[in-house]
């Protein structure tokens, strides 16, 4: 029976931590690890999880000094036994039959990767929904149906433990947006990923978020870097006519930037309106 690693970075969330831990406690599949990391938050998370953890058993807690998400998810991949693993960030959810539906999907197959669907619940931004189950395996229909140049959220998807550790997957420490410098390249050398139709993980936007907080210079430098590690990615593997055909997916890449576009407008934030605009003309030299 395949086991789940389920890797849960915990930082400042304590307001979102009971129905994210919730809804994988009560999952409907039972063979689960479910490991936390603790990246030095210093709310009252801890409170939080570790009420869980005197309940569960499945549930290993890890304590770090203040490094970052990359560094979380990669100390939960460190100590990960499952077949598979999923990457969920502390503030979202996933539907109690999520983890069901999508081993069960396996069937004969021996996928890589399983990608899942989205429902954002604060704004329509990375809405994913397949609608059937389907095998990919050339470079070309991994993308396109995927969608992962335009969307490249890592915890879309479970990753076949073996398929990481064989190809050496770890975040990029130190950086953000790092999901941009993960997530392409696993699909690219995934010998077969299928879509599972009929699961959720529910994306809920955190104001409180480090992406979400003001922007700094570093901010923009961060992004900067991982657009153009992603347009270096399109151009070596001759990507181009693939971003082309997601030519009506990027619009969701467009309304997540228009709509925080919109928000920093309305605070009057000058600074963040023009890195957000900076963001849609990087997105448009992926056709140039």
């Amino acid at each position: 029976m395949n086991k789940i690693s389920v890797i849960i970075p915990v930082y400042n969330t304590e307001k979102f931590l009971p129905q994210c831990l919730g809804s994988v406690v009560n999952q409907t599949y039972k063979n689960l690890e479910i490991i936390i990391i603790d990246d030095g938050s210093p709310d009252n998370s801890a409170k939080i999880y570790n009420a869980y953890a005197q309940s569960d058993n499945r549930i290993r807690v890890i304590k770090q000094r203040n490094s970052g998400i990359s560094a979380a998810r990669n100390a939960g991949l460190d100590v990960a036994t499952g077949d598979w693993v999923h990457f969920i960030d502390s503030d979202d959810y996933i539907d109690t039959d999520y983890y069901e539906k999508m081993i069960r999907s396996i069937g004969d197959m021996q996928p890589d990767i399983l990608a899942g669907g989205v429902v954002s619940q604060n704004a329509p931004l990375y809405n994913v929904d397949y609608k059937t189950r389907c095998v990919l395996t050339s470079m070309t229909e991994k993308f396109v149906v995927t969608n992962a140049l335009n969307n490249c959220t890592v915890w879309r998807y479970l990753f076949r433990r073996e398929f990481l550790n064989k190809n050496k997957f770890k975040f990029a420490v130190g950086r953000i947006f790092e999901d941009m410098l993960f997530t392409p390249d696993a699909i690219r050398l995934a010998n077969c990923i299928m879509t599972v139709p009929g699961v959720k993980y529910h994306y809920v936007f955190n104001e409180g978020s480090l992406l979400n907080k003001r922007y700094t210079p570093n901010h923009r430098a961060q992004y900067n870097y991982a657009q153009q590690h992603l347009l270096q990615f399109i151009n070596k593997y001759n990507l181009l006519s693939v971003v082309e055909r997601c030519e009506r997916k990027e619009t969701t890449v467009y309304k997540l930037i228009a709509f925080r576009l919109f928000k920093k407008v309305f605070f009057y934030d000058t600074n963040e309106c023009k890195y957000y605009l900076f963001g849609v003309r990087i997105l448009k030299t992926y056709k140039n």
